[in-house]
């Protein structure tokens, strides 16, 4: 067997007389198309989809204004988090399309998302993850001027 090739020993096994003999296919092996490790896909998926998350909060903070002193853990956490509603609501945004192109509305649907797929909703991903921290922002900007306005006490 020569380098590059795949071929199977069929020499040891024992063949019925009914059976159709097929002889073994020979496939080339060409080295420029060979997929990449279930490892290191399952890496590049895991980082493509932890992003979100880490613009979701860079997003928070910068339109906040606030410089929060977070360790790398909370960091991490809370990107994390905000990933996860990203493609939550990535998702469900899919799931509305879906249901007004079919005319039938599933909240779950199944998704197999490949490397092209990935590349052509990955801006949209993105979107979602910056109008998420903006929203967010807006909530947190909100959030701090009630708490920090107290009502005038009325004197009687």
């Amino acid at each position: 067997m020569e380098y590059g090739y795949h071929a199977t020993d069929r020499s040891s096994v024992e063949e019925s007389p009914n059976e159709i003999h097929q002889s073994p296919e020979i496939k080339p092996v060409n080295p420029d198309t060979m997929a990449f490790p279930d490892l290191a896909v399952n890496a590049i998926y895991t980082i493509l989809c932890l992003v979100p998350g880490f613009v979701t909060v860079k997003t928070v903070t910068y339109a906040t204004d606030l410089e929060p002193e977070m360790s790398e853990f909370e960091k991490s956490t809370w990107s994390f988090v905000a990933s996860g509603v990203a493609l939550s609501v990535s998702y469900f945004l899919y799931a509305a399309a879906m249901g007004i192109v079919t005319g039938r509305f599933v909240l779950i649907r199944s998704l197999d998302i490949t490397w092209v797929e990935l590349v052509a909703i990955y801006p949209l991903l993105l979107f979602v993850a910056v109008m998420l921290g903006y929203l967010c922002a807006k909530l947190f900007g909100w959030t701090l001027e009630t708490s920090t306005t107290t009502p005038a006490e009325s004197v009687r």
